[in-house]
Formats: C-alpha cells, sequence, structure tokens
C-alpha cells in the first residue's frame, strides 16, 4: 500500500509556504497540502519489475528524495516523463529500442552515450543554483516533491519528478543547456526546444496542473517560459505512450518472466518511430511558439514581458 498524490493536486512532500498569487484562478480547484489518498494497489508481476529496494508503505512517493535509491525503484516501474519524447520516436536511432531494453530488462542504469552523460551531469549539478536563481528573479517560493504519480490507477504506469512546485497549480521545470561542454559562451534560448513538450505535457497531465514555468538557466542569464496544458496535446501522445507501455514492454516483460528466449522477447520490440510520431512533433511545434517569454535575464539585468 502507497499513498499518492490526490487528483486534487494535494502533494504531501509540498514543504514550504507560498506566498498567496495576486491573481485569481477560475474553474481550479483549491489547492491543499494535507489532503491524501490512501491507494491500495495489486502488483502484479508483469506490470512491476522486481526492484532491488521495497518502498516504504508509510512513505507517499512524493515525499522519497529525488536520486535516492527508493526514487530509482519507484522509476523503474513507470514510464516518466522525462522519457515520454524518446517513447514517442522523437529522436533518430535506436533511442526508442534502448528505453524498451532498459524497461524490459530492468537495466540498473540507461546506457548514454559519454556526451548525453555529461550534459546530465551538468544539469544536476547547476540545478539548484539554478532553482536559487529563479527564486530571486521571480521573487516566489519553489515547493519540493519527490514524485508523482497519476492519480488515476488506470494511469499508475506513469511518473514524474518536477523540479519544483508553484502556487497557483503550476510547475517549474529546469533547463541548463550544456552546449557540448562550452558552458561559457550558450545563451539563454529565445524560445521552447519543442522536444520538452511531451515532458511538459505529461507532467501537467499527471499532476493535474495547469501550467509550467520552464527555465532555461546559462552562465550568461536566463529565460523564463509559460507553457500552458493542452488536453488535446496530450490525447495525440497518450495513445502511443499506451502502446508502448502495454504492447511492447508489459508482454515482453511477460515472456521474459516465463523463461522465454530473448528472440521471443524482442518480437515485442518497438520500432524507431510511430505513425503518429509526425503528428506529435507537430503538435509539439505548434505548442513550443505558443509559449510565452515571461522574463529575460541578461548580465543581471531583468525584463518582464
Amino acid at each position: 500500500m502507497i499513498l499518492s498524490a490526490m487528483r486534487t493536486c494535494s502533494i504531501s512532500g509540498f514543504h514550504t509556504h507560498l506566498p498567496k498569487s495576486s491573481g485569481s484562478v477560475s474553474s481550479r480547484k483549491r489547492f491543499s497540502s494535507t489532503a491524501l489518498s490512501l491507494i491500495t494497489q495489486t502488483i502484479s508481476p508483469f506490470a512491476h519489475p522486481r526492484s532491488s529496494v521495497i518502498v516504504s508503505s508509510l512513505l507517499s512517493p512524493s515525499d522519497i528524495p529525488q536520486k535516492s535509491e527508493e526514487w530509482f525503484a519507484l522509476r523503474k516501474d513507470k514510464l516518466t516523463t522525462s522519457t515520454f519524447s524518446t517513447a514517442l520516436g522523437f529522436w533518430k536511432g535506436n533511442r526508442r529500442a534502448e528505453l524498451w531494453h532498459e524497461k524490459v530488462y530492468d537495466s540498473d542504469a540507461r546506457v548514454v552515450e559519454e556526451s548525453a552523460r555529461f550534459a546530465m551531469n551538468w544539469g544536476v549539478q547547476m540545478e539548484s543554483s539554478a532553482i536559487e536563481r529563479y527564486k530571486r528573479i521571480m521573487g516566489c517560493e519553489v515547493g519540493t516533491m519527490g514524485f508523482a504519480i497519476h492519480s488515476n490507477e488506470e494511469f499508475h504506469w506513469l511518473g514524474a519528478s518536477p523540479d519544483g512546485i508553484l502556487d497557483c497549480f503550476g510547475i517549474l521545470e529546469v533547463k541548463c543547456p550544456y552546449n557540448k561542454g562550452k558552458t561559457e559562451t550558450v545563451l539563454p534560448w529565445k524560445k521552447v526546444p519543442y522536444y520538452y513538450m511531451p515532458q511538459l505535457q505529461g507532467q501537467m497531465e499527471i499532476m493535474d496542473r495547469e501550467w509550467v514555468n520552464l527555465y532555461c538557466w546559462t552562465r550568461n542569464g536566463s529565460t523564463v517560459f509559460r507553457v500552458m496544458r493542452d488536453r488535446s496535446y496530450w490525447r495525440i501522445i497518450h495513445d502511443v505512450l499506451r502502446e508502448f507501455w502495454w504492447e511492447s514492454v508489459i508482454p515482453a516483460r511477460e515472456a521474459l518472466l516465463l523463461g522465454k528466449e530473448d528472440e521471443e522477447v524482442k518480437k515485442y520490440e518497438p520500432t524507431s518511430t510511430h505513425k503518429r510520431t509526425k503528428l506529435a512533433i507537430a503538435k509539439s511545434l505548434n505548442l513550443a511558439a505558443e509559449s510565452k517569454l515571461v522574463c529575460r535575464e541578461i548580465a543581471d539585468h531583468v525584463e518582464f514581458f
């Protein structure tokens, strides 16, 4: 039995008192940091692979510290928003098949290229400093949480690890561009990269929130973009994600657990793209173009729009 955040955005891992927003939010539910629902799950060996760490039933996933053993164990059992663009087939090459292999064979770590690993390490290293900078620029507090699971049990195979929780039903997502190691020359984005849209829209769906502030931090300045929730976009990508999980990952896990040969297991390996990949990319490009620049900071000069 685990504790899971209610669909009313009740998140027990929200460890800060946020300032009241000056604006009103129509037709949205009041945020409550205390209400929790107690959800009993029946664990299937096919839907939930074995993990080296058993998550304590006394902790909500939102209370589990990010990057902890328990956090990594939770992520193994879920398709997480940071991998949505890969599962959708946004990238060339074998990245979709590699993600499938990771989820089927319960890999301890993803096999990534050296350049990608350096970029991820840079993002992790600079995230705390970036969040502090965001707080100073925007004049607000940022709440924290560990891991979010969709409150609808039908979608418990989806998960998210937001960088921050914002007042008035918002999420903070931080990106620190690595620029192939040339971090001293990189400038903050002028527009939202389309390939982050699956992650951002996925976070809003899983956490039932209405917007994300995407914060691009660099050594030379930063930008904040407001990305709004689009439910029609979610309907497009959900079908592809569902097929990836339930028609490729889960049957392959079942075959593996039944002792089938690798050839039988690999029959479920997905193709590099899906028939709806182009549609998802086109919609992502549109939403990225529609996202508003909220703030730009260059050489300590801050400008709001």
